[in-house]
Order: structure tokens, then sequence, then C-alpha cells
């Protein structure tokens, strides 16, 4: 059995996953066909990633910026390409975006199965009924769906999946790679922190610099905060993207803010190792992957609702706390609370995020992948089905 998963770009999570599945899919006699569209894209920032554990891969735009190109140009070149290389399975991306929508249409003509891998849900879905419909009968001619935990399963059953067509563990990270990294710097954090012009004790933020990335909510909440805490931690912010201007002037008007810029790999482990706790403000996330890192560098989590992780990699006053999006006040009593609590307290809270990440590893996105492959194909879809298959050729977006 051939298995072709297909990614945008291959980002060093994509990469850890698909060595987990390469790995798990060679012992059950399949082999895996890496198909990433482009090298580079215009959303994130990541270097090139080392892709020689997963040779031979199959690249379908070469060394251009993903951006660069047309839904419907991707469409017909990763359709071409999956047609070339004839698996028998395809997980792809959603089928808003062109590879993903390939996926579909390489089911349609080969026979094949498609899997989708996403991680929409209620909260980040804002799109009206008549959409939600057409995205319910296009997703007839879809065999299953992948994604995150079941905090997101009753979303896909409102697309038409039963139980037994969604399967879990989709976006996962290296937990390994952060545990071996951050806990040896954390022994010199004090050191780390001093050289890096951070302050001794505080709060971390990674992510882009977006809208919908809460980023202004958690300003405002550390202005509350710092106001009335005799003494304040910092705050400290990782990340670049179309806000930046923005959101530097309204930190100028904030005392303890440090903007590291981006930061990635092992320089983002020193910026782990160093906070005294990892808190993420968005307003409407799919999942927040930075949610996994924070969890596999043992660090207490301060997490929007509005994050898709949320629900799966907080308990609440274990490992951290959850607050509604856009709550400055709530967001402010809990930096208090967090700063005011026994190293030892939020040493025990870390340990626990590691506790709950290890559930979610890139072996549950392997294992996620082997129950997929174990889904029959679905019946005909139907002439409306496919012949909105046939029509929609998904959307290129940057956020």
């Amino acid at each position: 059995m051939k298995v072709a998963i297909v990614w945008q770009r291959f980002l060093p999570y994509h990469v850890a996953r698909l060595v987990a599945a390469k790995r798990v899919l060679e012992r059950a006699g399949a082999r895996l066909v890496p198909v990433e569209v482009a090298s580079q894209d215009a959303a994130y920032g990541f270097p090139r990633s080392s892709l020689a554990a997963l040779e031979p891969v199959v690249r379908v735009l070469g060394e251009t910026n993903y951006h660069a190109h047309g839904a419907a140009e991707i469409l017909e070149r990763v359709l071409a390409c999956l047609e070339r290389e004839s698996p028998d399975a395809v997980f792809c991306p959603s089928t808003a975006f062109p590879e993903g929508m390939a996926g579909v249409r390489y089911r349609c003509r080969s026979g094949g199965r498609v899997a989708i891998m996403d991680d929409t849900w209620a909260i980040t879905d804002r799109r009206g009924g008549l959409t939600r419909a057409v995205k319910r009968l296009i997703h007839r001619n879809v065999d299953a769906t992948f994604v995150p935990a079941p905090s997101h399963a009753g979303y896909y059953r409102s697309l038409g999946f039963p139980d037994e067509r969604i399967f879990f563990g989709v976006d996962a990270v290296d937990n390994q790679y952060f545990e071996n990294q951050v806990g040896p710097l954390r022994e010199r954090s004090e050191q780390l922190c001093a050289s890096r012009g951070l302050p001794p004790r505080h709060f971390l933020f990674v992510g882009r610099l977006l809208p919908r990335k809460g980023v202004e909510t958690l300003l405002r909440a550390y202005a509350a905060y710092r106001a009335a805490a005799a003494a304040p931690w910092g705050l400290v912010l990782v990340g670049t993207g179309t806000d930046e201007s923005l959101v530097r002037a309204l930190a100028s008007r904030v005392d303890g803010v440090v903007f590291a810029g981006p930061r990635y790999g092992a320089d983002l482990c020193e910026n782990y190792a160093c906070a005294g706790a990892l808190v993420v403000p968005s307003e409407s996330d799919p999942w927040a992957l930075v949610v996994n890192e924070g969890a596999a560098s043992s660090l207490p989590l301060i997490v929007s609702r509005g994050c898709g992780a949320a629900a799966t990699l907080v308990e609440e006053g274990a490992n951290g706390w959850i607050f509604a999006p856009g709550d400055g006040l709530s967001l402010a009593a809990l930096l208090e609370r967090t700063a005011g609590l026994s190293h030892d307290r939020r040493r025990q809270m870390g340990q626990r995020s590691r506790e709950i990440v290890a559930g979610w590893s890139t072996d549950r996105f392997a294992s996620g992948v082997l129950g997929a492959l174990g889904v029959p194909r679905r019946p005909p879809a139907g002439p409306i089905a496919d012949a909105l298959t046939r029509l929609w050729k998904g959307r290129v977006s940057v956020n």
C-alpha cells in the first residue's frame, strides 16, 4: 500500500509527524509518499526544514513560494502529482485549500480513499449556512477526517462525518525535542535571561502578531496586572506579523515588555526555558501548537478558550487556567495568580503540562493515520456532490 501525505510546506512539526508515520507505516508493510507543495510560504518565517529523514520527498512546485501561485494551478499540479504517484490513500489538508481539493478529486478519479487533515472547529468557522451546506456535500466524497482531539468532533459530525470516520491526533509536535532541549537550558535560565536581555521572571507569548492572536488583549491585561503588582514579572513577546507595528505602539506605553522577534528551533527553546509561564490569548485559533510546545517544555499554561487546544491540553488549576477570549480583566487576574505561586507549585504545574501533552505526541499522529487507513471507501456521493467537487478549487490564503 502507498500512502501519500500532502502539506502546503513541511515545517518542523510536519516533519516530526511524517517521520513517526513513516516508521509505523513501514512496520505495517506500507510505504509513505511525503508530498510537499512548495518549499516557501508568505505566512510562516520558519527556516527550511531538513527533510533527509523523509527522502524521497515529492516536491510539487519546487523551490518556490506557495502564495505566489493561484488556487487553480496548485490544484492541477498536486492532482497531476498524485496521479503520477498513484497512492492507495491520500491524507491532505481540508477542502478549503486547493491541495485538499486535489486529494478529493484524485479520490474520485482513482477509486482510492482520502482523509482530510483539519483543525477548524465551531469557533473558527464563521461562514454562513449556504457555505456549510456546500461543504457537507463535498465531504460526501471524503472517507475520513483527521482532527486534533475529541473537542473538535462535534463540528465534524455536523459536517456529515459519523464517529467511525473521525480520527484524532493531527496537531502534534515533537514533544521529546522540546523536553530534551529545554530541560538542560532551564538549569541555567538565570544566566540565559541576563545574556539575552530578558527579565529574570516573565510571562511568554509565542506566535504570529495577527489580530486573531489576541495580543492587544494580552497587553491590556498585562498593563492592569503591572499597575497592581508590587514586584511585577516582565512580558516577552516572540514573533512577527502584520500587526507588529500596532503591537509595538501599544507595548511602548507599558513598562516591562520585551520584543524578542521571531525565534525558531534551539533559539525558541531558550525562551521556553527562561519563561515562568506561557500565555496564549488568541481570539480564534484552530488549535495553537505553541500550547503543545509550552506543555512539552514543562510550563504552566494560561490559554484562551478561543484556542482549540485549551480543552485538551489545559486542566483548570492543575497545569494552568482557561479564560474567555478578549477578557482582559480575567487574564490580568490569572497573571497575578500565576506570578504569586511558589516556585515549587509552578514546577508541579509544568510537570503536569508535560504529562498531559505526552498523550498527544507524534506517535498519536501515526496511530491516527493507521486508524483512518482502516476506514472503507464511502458510497457514491451523488451528482450534486460530484459537481460541486469538480467546481470548487479551494483558496490560497496567508492567514
